[in-house]
């Protein structure tokens, strides 16, 4: 009995470490664009850089180049 407590216990933990390592590396939540970063994959985005700043905070080169990464500006 002891042995299965044990073995349950092990599976128990591995499940929350699991959980909680899935959890911490999704984008960030109502910031990244899948079907932003899908549509501007490909994109050719020009070389203008009057800097723009995405909704992750981060400053981007301009909006294309943003959009490439998934990230909508702000």
């Amino acid at each position: 009995m002891k042995k299965f407590q044990l073995v349950a216990l092990g599976i128990t933990s591995l499940l929350i470490v699991a959980l909680i390592s899935i959890s911490s590396c999704r984008k960030e939540t109502g910031c990244y664009d899948r079907e932003l970063a899908r549509r501007y994959e490909n994109a050719f985005c020009t070389a203008d850089c009057p800097g723009v700043v995405g909704c992750d905070g981060k400053t981007y080169c301009n909006s294309c180049e943003a959009a490439r990464k998934g990230i909508r500006i702000k």
